[in-house]
């Protein structure tokens, strides 16, 4: 898919001079990684606010420690 993108110049310009040396395949291949990467990295931070929040939860921590407890014997059963 074709889409069109206002770059800062010296974004651009670095950008261009990976693809010349041989760095970097194409300078789409370039902007497709870099999305990948923040797409990646944007999951990983709304997970982890996600977790945060959960621990403050005290419905979801009590849950938490009702599981814990029981498994607590099959944890040991495990461990023998």
């Amino acid at each position: 898919m074709k889409a069109t993108f206002a770059i800062d110049d010296r974004v651009l310009q670095e950008a261009r001079d990976f693809v010349k040396t041989n760095q970097i395949k194409s300078l789409s291949a370039f902007v497709e990684r870099s999305i990948r990467e923040e797409l990646a990295r944007m999951r990983q931070e709304k997970i982890r606010t996600a977790l945060l929040s959960a621990g403050s939860d005290p419905l979801f921590m009590a849950d938490v420690r009702e599981i814990n407890q029981a498994f607590e014997h099959a944890d040991l059963d495990a461990a023998l």
